[in-house]
C-alpha cells in the first residue's frame, strides 16, 4: 500500500517550458526513487500540479540546495556574533554612521 502523502500544494501550477540554454544546457541523470515517491510524483503529474517529473524533482533539489546555502550562512553569522573582535568592530562601524543615517532628513520624516 502506499502512503498518502499530503501537502498544500495549489490546484493549478502553470506548466513551465523545460528549455536548454547555452550556459546551463539540460543533462540526463539516473535516479533511483521508492516506489511510493515515485507514485506521489507521477501523481501530482497526471493531475496537472506539476508540469513534469523530471521539474518537480529538479525544483525540489533547487529548493534543498537553496536551504543548504541558507544554513551555511547562518552559520556563518552566529560564528561572526560568537567573535569579540568581529562584533566590537561592527558596533565601532555602527556608531560611525550613526551620524550620517539622518542626514537630509527633516524632523518630520524622522
Amino acid at each position: 500500500m502506499t502512503p498518502s502523502v499530503q501537502h498544500s500544494i495549489p490546484s493549478a501550477i502553470p506548466a513551465r517550458r523545460r528549455r536548454s540554454i547555452a550556459s546551463d544546457p539540460l543533462k540526463k541523470v539516473t535516479l533511483r526513487l521508492h516506489d511510493s515517491v515515485a507514485t506521489a510524483v507521477r501523481a501530482l503529474v497526471d493531475s496537472g500540479q506539476a508540469a513534469s517529473a523530471d521539474a518537480f524533482i529538479e525544483d525540489a533539489i533547487v529548493a534543498q540546495l537553496r536551504d543548504r546555502r541558507r544554513q551555511r550562512v547562518y552559520e556563518a553569522y552566529a560564528e561572526a556574533a560568537a567573535d569579540a573582535t568581529f562584533m566590537h568592530e561592527m558596533a565601532q562601524t555602527n556608531r560611525a554612521f550613526d551620524g550620517a543615517a539622518g542626514d537630509g532628513l527633516t524632523d518630520a520624516t524622522r
